[in-house]
């Protein structure tokens, strides 16, 4: 498990986004009025949802877009998640390869984050993926089977 303090144990999905908010506090974040607050995380789905938050709001920033979209679901037995950023976007021919996709060179602004965190959705036998969005930007999507004890609190 990821030993970063607050990332060493269970936390909610409001916990995560607070915690985020104060390490970010320059950027917009959005989120559908439904989102499963109070959703309890594992370690590794808290650190995937960090890295992923922290990705689009590096990608905005680079275009002087800091805004970020999060749609976060629970859907019978699964989280699923979507993280839209407002960047510069990415060469579609690069979507296509999950390997360009998640390397962990950080020429194309996805950096070792995403790597690892492309390891965790392995590990918990969801999937990751990552999409051009509308106009300009990048929307990365996730689902991943929940366990018994990530039940609403």
């Amino acid at each position: 498990h990821f030993l970063h303090g607050h990332l060493s144990r269970e936390v909610a999905v409001k916990e995560v986004l607070e915690q985020w908010r104060l390490v970010r506090p320059t950027i917009e974040l959005r989120r559908n009025e439904d989102a499963p607050m109070r959703l309890m995380l594992q370690p590794g789905v808290s650190h995937l949802l960090m890295v992923l938050l922290n990705n689009a709001a590096d990608a905005g920033e680079r275009v002087g877009r800091p805004q970020i979209d999060l749609t976060l679901r629970v859907e019978h037995d699964h989280l699923s998640g979507e993280v839209r950023d407002y960047g510069p976007g990415f060469d579609t021919a690069q979507a296509l390869l999950p390997g360009t996709l998640f390397n962990s060179g950080k020429h194309d602004g996805m950096g070792v984050g995403l790597a690892l965190s492309h390891a965790t959705v392995e590990r918990l036998q969801g999937e990751l993926w990552m999409l051009p969005a509308e106009g300009s930007g990048a929307r990365v999507g996730f689902r991943l089977p929940l366990c018994e004890h990530e039940a609403l609190a």
